[in-house]
């Protein structure tokens, strides 16, 4: 891109501010009286169509002000946008609240979620806190029918799996529990990897080696931070925002519904987040705008989300969802101070920095 003269900055930097703020299209005469510019309208309207010649904001129609293009979002959070951080009034209160729930993980992580929803009026998400690579501890095989039964895992970081297994033949509980015995001295203590080599190397039975393949498949799916599990909290807080109840023609907006619901529902995101993430560095924070996620449903919607955890340990992924008319600013210092709260709180509770 072409670099913006400073007077282009400005002009950019309390258009996209007023954007964000009234959801209303930005005339010239107001960023003027408003924001005190020191240059008259007509210098503004002429900024402005250049701003618009590079694709950094548009107008609606002829008549109407002008908005941030996803591209003028993005120039904004890299090179116009303030900093922010949250008080020391919000900070004592929220690690006041994770200290009424002590040790209890899965409580943590409600809770991360509840707080960045209620604090950006935002939909949260989260991704349990996860092992870099699953580890199995134990397991069980219990009879269902004769041709099936369930597996119940125990990994060595607390975590439970269970999963359906469809037999072969008919084989009795005592058969079961001889089986699990024998591969549960080969498999304890172990990762998917040296699961798939020792399974390689030994005589399995055909329910052997269907059993070895199962605890194999939950382990991998384990390991990975971008699994099919996440919490959510604050959808309704996305669908009270103008985008969404007010804004543009009835059928457009029911769209846009229909988009972020199904992403949130049907466990759609953390694929869309995948490509973003598994090559980021574990610290920092990261905002993915708009049309820049490859998910036709996501075009309307920005993240900012950031990965937690301990370096090549438990870990995992939060974040918060909104309209790409998002206050960035603010979203990016509450992403990043949970983030670091979790990042201390998992470091007390396994040990390491």
């Amino acid at each position: 891109m072409t670099p913006l003269s400073q007077r282009k900055q400005q002009i950019l930097r309390v258009l996209v501010e007023e954007y964000i703020h009234t959801a209303t299209p930005v005339a010239s005469e107001t960023l003027v009286r408003k924001y005190g510019l020191k240059y008259s309208s007509a210098t503004v309207r002429h900024e402005l169509a250049g701003l618009e010649e590079s694709n950094l904001i548009f107008q609606p129609h002829t008549s109407a002000g002008r908005m941030p293009t996803d591209l003028g979002y993005r120039y904004f959070v890299e090179h116009l946008m303030r900093e922010s951080a949250l008080s020391l009034d919000e900070q004592r209160l929220i690690r006041h609240q994770f200290y009424q729930v002590q040790d209890q993980l899965d409580q943590w992580v409600r809770l991360t979620a509840s707080v960045m929803a209620r604090l950006l009026h935002s939909a949260a998400i989260m991704t349990p806190p996860r092992s870099n690579e699953g580890c199995l501890k134990h397991f069980e095989i219990l009879a269902v029918t004769e041709l099936s039964a369930h597996l119940v895992l125990v990994l060595t970081d607390g975590s439970v799996k269970q999963q359906r297994l469809l037999l072969d033949r008919p084989i009795r509980q005592d058969g079961l529990s001889a089986l699990s015995e024998r591969l549960n001295s080969l498999f304890a203590e172990r990762t998917a990897t040296e699961i798939d080599v020792i399974a390689s190397q030994v005589d399995l039975s055909p329910v052997e080696q269907l059993v070895a393949h199962t605890i194999s498949h939950i382990l991998q799916q384990h390991g990975d931070l971008f699994g099919d599990v996440f919490y959510r909290e604050g959808v309704i807080n996305i669908l009270e925002q103008p985008e969404y109840s007010r804004l543009g023609p009835e059928t457009a907006r029911n769209e846009r519904v229909r988009n972020v619901l199904e992403v949130l529902e049907q466990n759609r995101l953390l694929p869309a987040l995948a490509s973003h993430l598994r090559d980021q560095p574990s610290d920092g924070v990261q905002v993915i705008i708009g049309g820049e996620n490859e998910w036709e449903e996501m075009k309307d919607v920005s993240l900012v989300i950031a990965r937690y955890g301990q370096e090549g340990g438990v870990g995992g992924l939060l974040g918060v969802i909104g309209p790409t008319r998002m206050q960035y600013d603010r979203a990016i210092a509450v992403v990043r101070y949970m983030a670091n709260v979790m990042n201390e709180l998992l470091s007390e509770l396994y040990g390491g920095n």
